[in-house]
């Protein structure tokens, strides 16, 4: 009697639960859903979205143009660049060739590339965390619009001086990791590309990633866009070589969620595991002209998600309020805030231009003067009040801050996730 009253018991709880879960699950991808949805029909997104929970996918769609001038929407196979995401895949490759003997974080990387300016000095674990003292970007803009093999993009890096002592502090660095993913290549005596494929792709069932190279017609390949007051533009050209190992990698979505469960689940070894999952989840993002990506998988596979965009725009927004709905949070910004861009009230634009430098330490920028129009490098800034201006490729105010003297002194470049003090120098 006993034995049938708790079989009576257990199957009407397992009855109960399962769809309690799934309503859980359907609310979530319905609040997902309705999110998005304002941003992508006030234009300011496009790409893809999956989310996950308990191992298992309850939301993927695809939004807005993969190509906008033949009218071509994004599908879930439709293939976008994940930007800096790619870094956390060279890390796998690293931890890899580190288990094979094929490479050492204390190499110095005047091993691999014997004249490399201070080579010997730096190695090949402070490149991996952004010591070396090599700059982030190593060319103006327009000289990234060339295609470039990885050994001829090192000779770019070569003529960059450092930013310091290799060692003595931290700069985020593209081009840093463009010579690690070299360094790669010469100790494995593989590509990047079949290196990826071996150590990242392979193990992962990753079948919509490659690393960019010039030449070849990419199938499926979005356009990338940027956001204006006016509508979409196209991004500058460029050439994504220069980011090969940094930045370089064009996927899905899809495949890009595989990335991130393989490597909470330890199929690319413990070590890249220990490096690169936190104490609760693995959390990569990455941004490069026009395309924006954001990968988080809880570490134990309670939840995950992954925002991919060839469209800027209102990016951090929608990224913040997926991770909101999936932690089972109250959304922070339930309703679209759109800026109000008015004519110029500066009476002299020319008075903010100037150098910047981030009071951080974590990169330089350049005020300029286009067309009526402030720039910082290539990022418009857009007139919302006298010495405030909007960003949309990253949804932020950019106030500029002046002395007593009236002299602008620094800048105040607020948005979601970030708040950061440039000083003129």
């Amino acid at each position: 009697m006993f034995h049938k009253i708790s079989v009576a018991v257990f199957s009407t709880l397992f009855f109960v639960v399962i769809p309690q879960l799934a309503i859980g699950q359907a609310d979530k991808a319905k609040k997902i859903d309705e999110f998005v949805s304002q941003f992508v029909k006030a234009g300011q997104f496009g790409g893809q979205i999956i989310a996950s929970e308990n191992g298992k996918i309850i939301y993927e769609k695809a939004f807005g143009m993969a190509n906008a001038d033949f009218k071509i929407p994004n599908q879930m196979n439709t293939r976008i660049g994940i930007a800096s995401i790619t870094k956390a895949m060279t890390a796998v490759i690293l931890n890899r060739l580190v288990e094979a003997g094929k490479i050492a974080p204390s190499d110095k990387l005047s091993k691999y590339i014997p004249d490399f300016p201070s080579g010997e000095k730096i190695t090949i674990e402070m490149i991996a965390a952004h010591r070396s003292g090599i700059p982030h970007r190593v060319m103006p803009p327009e000289a990234e619009a060339v295609a470039y093999t990885s050994a001829e993009f090192i000779e770019k890096v070569k003529l960059a001086k450092l930013a310091f002592e290799p060692g003595t502090q931290r700069l985020y660095s593209s081009g840093g990791y463009a010579v690690l993913a070299r360094a790669l290549e010469i100790a494995s005596g593989k590509t990047y590309a079949q290196l990826l494929q071996e150590y990242v792709f392979g193990p992962a069932g990753m079948t919509d990633s490659l690393t960019f190279t010039a030449e070849p017609v990419m199938e499926r390949r979005a356009q990338d866009y940027f956001f204006t007051p006016e509508g979409l533009i196209n991004v500058p050209l460029k050439d994504y070589s220069f980011l090969v190992g940094a930045g370089s990698v064009f996927g899905t979505a899809s495949d890009l969620h595989k990335f991130g469960e393989a490597l909470v689940a330890g199929k690319y070894g413990e070590n890249a595991k220990t490096s690169l999952v936190g104490n609760t989840t693995f959390v990569s993002t990455g941004s490069t002209n026009g395309h924006r990506s954001a990968l988080e998988i809880e570490k134990n596979n309670k939840y995950g998600y992954v925002v991919l965009s060839n469209l800027a725009g209102a990016f951090d927004l929608i990224s913040q309020g997926v991770k909101e709905i999936m932690e089972g949070k109250e959304l922070s910004v339930k309703q679209i805030a759109f800026p109000k861009i008015i004519p110029n009230p500066n009476k002299d634009l020319t008075e903010f231009l100037g150098h910047f430098k981030r009071s951080d330490n974590g990169g330089e920028t350049d005020i300029l003067l286009k067309n009526g129009f402030l720039f910082a490098s290539d990022i418009k800034l857009y007139p919302i009040r006298p010495d405030c201006f909007f960003d949309y490729r990253f949804y932020g105010e950019a106030c500029f801050i002046r002395d007593a003297g009236g002299k602008i002194k620094e800048i105040r470049w607020k948005g979601i996730g970030f708040d950061i003090t440039w000083v003129k120098q």
